[in-house]
């Protein structure tokens, strides 16, 4: 199911000079004409619209402050919507148009796609100049998401005024992105680095990596010989000299350099690859698509996954009720522990839902969910509204290595959470640490709908909604610790907290790996198996101790001082504990050769 967000239209003509003979970017408006589409919802509306930020997926423009965007999210399988051009002046010469766009792993065998036209007229159809998919799975085929260049090139030499169409097509699958259009003359030499196929993360134990990719001739001389050089960081260059290519325009080379990269030692880098030296040492006419560069992880080391389920539901939507009750929840009890979840109850306006905080509120911009039930696997939405596709994420997402192991223990204490995140990073790199406190069940605060359960609900993130950011080092532990104080949430019940712990990368939103933190020490509750209670706790400082003999206290500070004594303690006695700072505290109880030591805390 799929929430429509409708946007504002903006529009503006903007026309360059020398050989482009029209260009777009989309940083101020829309510019090229839109037309209208009918959702999944019914209701009628523009086929493409200006974006400052993409949802689903999830990107920013390629340059600038926009970027144009196709709803394919939105409208059903085999609607179109087409994209015009202002009127362009040809003057009788070659032409090409070029464009960048977003490809993403987002329901990957949906055919979203655009169809690049050229017509004299500003009706729809002309002359088709190329076809590309969105799904990075589907032609042509790239390796991770990202923004990608694509050139078009207008047959024969046209004068007059044209029209250039892009006409999406939906899947039904993820939106459609696209930006910096350029409508230009052919130059006479313009090679192109078009794609890189280096992975950004090369797994431990490989000692060497292929530097692979394409190559492209845009230009009107067939392309002869070719240079082409890579680089890590500021080090060697390596350079391997291509010749008897015989590339017209328009055709493509496939290379694998002589030379592999060393990445037997682990860390972050910059790999930058690039052509020059076009047939002998002719001028490249266009510098900014011959190099590509790409920051490259290298591991030490590899762990399990432990795969991260953020459900975005709410307790007023009767498609989530559908969802959670046919779908999720029996995947859920087929499931335990096989994976961490965090359920968002988003809040529709008016709707009212109880455990909607802003923080709910943080996490929905961040991912830009426009809808629900939306359900995102390690930071991927996939088609998962149905049971084969749960089983089949699950089984993809643990397939995949973790490059980071976490342990994590939780003390809860009254109303204050103390979490304690030890990591061992296999990467070396700057990423965010997530901490969530859940509720594992709960039933008594939602609404209507069939629904009386529900699981993992999101209460609080420790320490920032927007996550810590930590540097880590390959191979270095790191030790981090978060407190909280529970207060102004709708918890049902203390003792059914859970914490969630996860790493994100926070240039891809990659989900890195995640955690169940373990119990720790918590005196919200007396357990029966103890013969000693500390209350009240946390306490101003005067506290009881509940026992069915005198006991002997002895109360130490963090360090392991001691800092107050009491013989013969007895139910009815108090200790006066007030003098102390606040903070944590350890009572040893001793009492007839028996020795119980409790947490007591002071606020």
């Amino acid at each position: 199911m799929k929430k429509i967000t409708l946007l504002l239209l903006f529009f503006i003509v903007f026309q360059s000079n020398a050989q482009v003979v029209a260009s777009q970017n989309f940083d101020t408006a829309l510019g090229w004409t839109s037309t209208t589409v009918t959702s999944d919802a019914g209701t009628t509306i523009s086929a493409w619209a200006r974006r400052t930020a993409g949802t689903t997926p999830t990107c920013t423009p390629f340059a600038g402050a926009g970027m144009a965007r196709f709803i394919s999210y939105s409208i059903l399988s085999g609607g179109t919507g087409r994209l015009t051009s202002p009127a362009i002046t040809f003057a009788g010469a070659s032409y090409r148009v070029n464009l960048k766009m977003f490809r993403d792993s987002g329901y990957p065998t949906a055919a979203d796609n655009i169809k690049v036209y050229y017509n004299t007229t500003n009706a729809a159809g002309g002359t088709l100049l190329g076809t590309v998919n969105r799904s990075k799975s589907l032609a042509p085929i790239v390796t991770e998401d990202g923004w990608y260049s694509y050139t078009f090139f207008i047959p024969g030499t046209p004068s007059g005024t044209g029209y250039i169409n892009i006409l999406g097509t939906s899947a039904y699958g993820n939106n459609i992105f696209i930006d910096e259009i350029v409508v230009d003359q052919i130059p006479v030499n313009d090679a192109d680095m078009s794609v890189l196929n280096v992975n950004s993360i090369i797994p431990n134990g490989v000692s060497s990596t292929a530097i692979q990719g394409t190559i492209k001739n845009n230009g009107s001389t067939t392309l002869n010989s070719i240079d082409i050089k890579w680089q890590v960081d500021s080090g060697t260059i390596y350079t391997q000299s291509l010749s008897g290519l015989n590339l017209a325009i328009n055709q493509t080379y496939d290379f694998t350099h002589n030379t592999q990269w060393n990445t037997s030692f682990p860390g972050l880098y910059s790999l930058k690859v690039w052509v020059s030296n076009i047939n002998g040492g002719s001028t490249d006419a266009d510098a900014s698509n011959d190099m590509i560069t790409k920051s490259v992880s290298v591991a030490s080391g590899s762990t399990t996954r432990v795969p991260l389920y953020e459900k975005f539901s709410s307790s007023t939507c009767p498609p989530c009720a559908s969802f959670n009750g046919t779908y999720f929840s029996p995947f859920l009890a087929n499931h335990p522990n096989e994976f961490s979840l965090i359920s968002y109850q988003v809040n529709f306006p008016g709707s009212g839902d109880p455990y909607y905080t802003p923080e709910v509120g943080t996490r929905v911009s961040y991912y830009g969910v426009s809808g629900a039930p939306t359900l995102y696997v390690d930071a991927k939405e996939g088609t998962n509204f149905n049971a084969a596709a749960l089983e089949s994420d699950l089984t993809n997402a643990v397939a995949s290595p973790a490059y980071f192991a976490i342990n994590a223990s939780k003390s809860l204490v009254g109303n204050d959470m103390s979490v304690q995140v030890t990591t061992t990073p296999y990467l070396t790199g700057n990423y965010k640490l997530y901490v969530a406190v859940v509720e594992k069940l709960t039933t008594g605060n939602f609404a209507s709908n069939g629904e009386t359960e529900f699981h993992n609900v999101f209460m609080k993130m420790m320490s920032s909604a927007s996550g810590d950011s930590v540097s880590f080092t390959h191979d270095v532990q790191a030790v981090n610790n978060f407190q909280t104080t529970l207060t102004g949430l709708n918890i049902e019940e203390m003792s059914d907290l859970e914490v969630i712990v996860f790493i994100q990368n926070p240039a891809t939103k990659a989900i890195m790996q995640s955690k169940i933190a373990a119990e720790g020490l918590s005196t919200n509750s007396f357990d029966s198996a103890s013969k000693f209670k500390v209350y009240p706790n946390p306490s101003n400082g005067i506290v009881k101790i509940k026992t069915e003999s005198p006991v002997d206290v002895v109360v130490m500070d963090i360090t392991g001082k001691t800092v107050y004594t009491m013989n013969q303690v007895t139910s009815d006695s108090q200790l006066n504990l007030s003098s102390l700072q606040k903070g944590i505290y350890m009572a040893k109880i001793m009492s007839e050769g028996t020795e119980e030591t409790q947490k007591i805390i002071l606020k």
